[in-house]
């Protein structure tokens, strides 16, 4: 008798084996299961999460307007190395590429080398589709330990929201971790001692939920080494951490999506719904700082890409503007706009043997203020 042979485990069943194998497992294992396990993994499914049809929305999803303000800020960066000729922009959580390929769309001259990092073989076909144009300049590497020695700039946009989190607790005194086991047909949540490093929530504070990220040093190590001459530009939504550990956030900032829709389980059916939380951009700091980075700009969308607009785009009565420009314009408001993505996003840039004075930080604060006082 024939039949056909059963295909490779989903997310679920590698989960629930795992669990039965070795018994509860930490969030951050569950996490990265369900967002990047290679047959049903949220991000190794498609492309089709972001946008009206997908779960959430980006600044990509806007328009090419950002991207064309992102080239704006990495030519001029090109201009403080020296224009040397193998200068290099590398991406990470690029997700189909339609940011690089915007930015490179209203790229200055000769397209930079383009470095895209992307384990889920499904991506990378898409990026390389979108991509194209610019096949002659573009490599595909599987993880930023393979990346070769660059000069440039490594970007990454709403990437370190993704990486997968420890979930920790307190009540009274003592830290607990979150971890899953399966039971009665679902996953569900267990607690165990926490033995390592608490997070610096104020005592005042005795019940409280936070994240934290194992993966996030040795990222930032990486790409640091990695890195020759240049700069680490990330942007994400998150906070530094007096205001990530402010009494407000007392719940955690941990979010399960579904279709634009805040799921009320993150461990219901993994793999089918998107699973984040925000980044402490100090942590961030602090680990590049240990890398061997310097702090070069710290501040809101609203602040970074006022800044860039006003390089970008020339000064005209709304009037006498282009049907094109026009877009642009609205696609501009809307990523500034102070009660929306101006104030979610925020914009982070670290440097290696390169300037720290950079166009998007134009009106920014002291960062070293805002992420360490």
């Amino acid at each position: 008798m024939s039949g056909k042979s059963p295909g490779p485990d989903g997310p679920a069943e590698e989960l629930r084996r795992r669990i039965a194998q070795e018994g509860p497992v930490g969030f951050d294992q569950f996490m990265a299961v369900a967002l990047y396990h290679p047959h049903g993994g949220y991000y190794a499914c498609g492309t089709n999460r972001t946008g009206r049809r997908g779960d959430f929305f980006t600044n990509v999803n806007v328009g090419p307007v950002f991207g064309k303000l992102l080239a704006t800020q990495f030519a001029e960066m090109r201009q403080l190395l020296g224009n040397p000729d193998d200068f290099t922009l590398v991406e990470q959580g690029a997700n189909d590429g339609r940011l690089m390929a915007d930015i490179l769309a209203a790229w200055p001259g000769r397209a930079p080398r383009i470095v895209m990092v992307e384990p889920l073989s499904k991506l990378r076909a898409v990026q390389q589709q979108t991509l194209a144009p610019w096949a002659d300049h573009l490599t595909h590497v599987a993880h930023e330990n393979d990346l070769p020695p660059f000069t440039g700039v490594f970007f990454a946009n709403e990437l370190l929201d993704a990486f997968p989190v420890k979930l920790l607790t307190r009540n009274g005194g003592a830290w607990h971790e979150r971890c899953v086991d399966y039971d009665g047909g679902r996953f569900v949540f267990v607690e165990r001692p926490f033995a390592g490093q608490p997070p610096p929530v104020p005592v005042e504070i005795p019940h409280f939920s936070t994240e934290l990220c194992p993966s996030l040093e040795p990222w930032t190590q990486t790409v640091a080494r990695k890195l020759t001459r240049g700069w680490l530009f990330l942007i994400d939504y998150g906070h530094p951490t007096a205001v990530r550990h402010h009494p407000a956030r007392a719940a955690g900032t941990l979010a399960a999506y579904r279709g634009h829709q805040r799921a009320d389980d993150p461990l219901a059916e993994p793999g089918t719904q998107d699973l984040t939380a925000h980044v402490d951009f100090t942590a961030v700091a602090r680990a590049a700082a240990e890398a061997g980075l310097t702090l070069a700009g710290f501040t809101d969308q609203h602040h970074a890409l006022t800044a860039l607009a006003a390089r970008t785009f020339p000064a005209m009565p709304e009037t006498e503007l282009s049907p094109e420009a026009a877009r642009e314009m609205r696609a501009l408001r809307q990523l500034l706009h102070p009660e929306s993505m101006g104030t979610t996003f925020q914009f982070l840039a670290l440097a290696k043997n390169a300037a720290d004075r950079l166009a998007a930080f134009q009106f920014a604060r002291d960062p070293q203020r805002e992420l360490f006082s």
